[in-house]
């Protein structure tokens, strides 16, 4: 069950795409084995996270494929606005850990209605 604490931990400013001239990158993220917190979502602005949110609680254990949590992402991401078209993997962490940049088209805030 999704509770308003999980939905609370990600800020909706942050989530949401600001005016800024700063974009956000939203970065899926699965530390290397074994890690208890499992997979997480991370809101990266100017190459610093501003924000985080542990997504076993919503379905994405430390164990579950990363298709499982690609889609636990997309759908928090739903949740606040954030349309996201697909991911593409970052191999710029360590070989055991998997990192997965979402592809949010330009102009495009949230599903359309």
């Amino acid at each position: 069950m999704i509770t308003n604490r999980d939905l609370d931990l990600i800020a909706p400013g942050v989530i949401a795409t600001p005016a800024s001239d700063a974009p956000i990158e939203y970065v899926l993220v699965r530390e290397e084995l074994p890690a208890p917190e499992g997979w997480s979502l991370q809101c990266v602005r100017r190459g610093r996270v501003a924000a985080a949110i542990p997504l076993a609680p919503r379905g994405a254990a430390p164990r579950v494929r990363a298709a499982v949590a690609q889609a636990v992402a997309v759908r928090v991401l739903a949740e606040r606005g954030v349309f996201v078209s697909g991911w593409n993997q970052l191999d710029d962490g360590p070989p055991a850990a998997a990192r997965f940049l979402a592809r949010c088209p330009r102009g495009v805030d949230a599903l359309p209605v």
